[in-house]
């Protein structure tokens, strides 16, 4: 009988702890992202379902041994899709039909499994092994769906990757040695069920935490820095990151050229069509000029409609061919804003960066290029 209330209070402690994890994944913040959004939906049903494999051993431990064996078998194969469906929403997906129908099948080979198992038409071991395949499958797709990501050098993504490689790993290897090697009683088989599911379920839903509020602060210093209109770097970028992209540069003899543009007669366009038609061609504008710039390049809106071009590698002659491809690029491409057909044209000024020039003195003196490229005429570069 204390066996009993031993194994009872296991399955108890293990609810309160899934409940409250439950209870977290409210607490977390919802991506913006639709898809994405459904991952805490699945992170809470891969708890319950943690909690009902160690209800389902309950069971067994009670004296319903093929009703607690067929829900244990189920009830573990849900928790390992519903795992695998929380990383596939996290990052953004869905499964197609085909691969909704396999999961389906997959049910019904461990149901059917179970039931073999019933009337001994497969030995203890056999379905044992069987069933512990089948749960390490979607946790090794789910592992696969991190690792994808760990390009991004995302700290929640490698912790993440950590958590369920660990999973992954104990399923082929710890938990099969338990079963062959070790001849232990049911109330040890649920302590072992218990100790494993309480771990999980702790270190994963740190690690989902991690990833999630990592992504948040991730998307957070992106927003700080980028222009919500365009897309382009903004000021803050300008003040805060690109002095210190313009030092690392020169610290290591790199070139650096600076490119200001301005679109000529932007106001004018305001004034005759409006703000909303201003703001589409604002954003066909920045399109223009990012299509043309290479990766390493950078494309800061200052303002209005003043733009920065940081230009690694790039010495004077570079940036001043650089300016002038753009120049020409603008003026013959002509922009369809809600229906009104604009050609723009801008004004350039170009300066190279040299180991003693401070960054802010040399933006200066591109900007006061471009000034004279204004009063030139407009629709020209400058180079200091």
């Amino acid at each position: 009988m204390m066996e009993y209330d031993y194994v009872v209070a296991q399955t108890l402690l293990l609810g309160v702890v899934a409940l409250i994890g439950i209870v977290f994944t409210f607490a977390l913040p919802v991506p913006n992202h639709k898809s994405k959004a459904r991952s805490g939906r699945f992170a809470r049903l891969f708890l319950a379902c943690c909690w009902l494999v160690e209800v389902c051993q309950t069971i067994r431990y009670s004296g319903y041994e093929d009703a607690g064996r067929m829900g244990f078998y189920l009830a573990s194969l849900c928790a390992a899709y519903m795992l695998m469906m929380t990383i596939v929403k996290r990052y953004g997906h869905s499964l197609t039909r085909k691969q909704i129908a396999l999961v389906l099948c997959h049910f019904t080979a461990v149901a059917a499994c179970s039931v073999l198992l019933q009337f001994e038409y497969l030995t203890q071991w056999v379905g044992n092994t069987f069933i512990l395949l089948s749960v390490a499958f979607p946790v090794w797709l789910a592992v696969r769906r991190v690792k994808i990501y760990l390009a991004a050098q995302s700290l929640g993504d490698k912790v993440l990757y950590a958590v369920l490689s660990v999973v992954f790993y104990s399923l082929l290897g710890i938990v099969p040695l338990y079963l062959i090697f070790f001849n232990a009683s049911n109330v040890h088989h649920h302590g072992l069920t218990f100790a494993l599911l309480l771990v999980f379920i702790l270190v994963f839903m740190l690690s989902f935490a991690v990833s999630v509020l990592h992504s948040l602060v991730n998307r957070l210093h992106t927003q700080v820095h980028t222009d919500p209109l365009t897309g382009a770097k903004n000021r803050h970028f300008f003040y805060e990151i690109a002095p210190k992209l313009s030092a690392h540069a020169l610290r290591n003899n790199d070139i650096l050229s600076v490119v200001v543009c301005d679109i000529d007669h932007f106001k004018a366009i305001n004034d005759k069509h409006g703000h909303v038609v201003g703001d589409v061609a604002l954003k066909r504008f920045c399109k223009i000029i990012q299509d043309q710039l290479r990766a390493e390049d950078t494309l800061i809106r200052m303002g209005g409609e003043e733009f920065l071009v940081l230009t690694p590698h790039c010495d004077r002659n570079q940036a001043t061919e650089l300016a002038e491809r753009l120049r020409q690029v603008i003026s013959q491409t002509e922009i369809d804003a809600k229906g009104i057909k604009l050609l723009l044209t801008a004004s350039f000024g170009v300066i190279e960066m040299t180991p003693s020039s401070e960054f802010f003195s040399s933006v200066k003196e591109a900007d006061q290029a471009l000034i004279n490229a204004k009063a030139a005429g407009r629709n020209q570069v400058i180079t200091v």
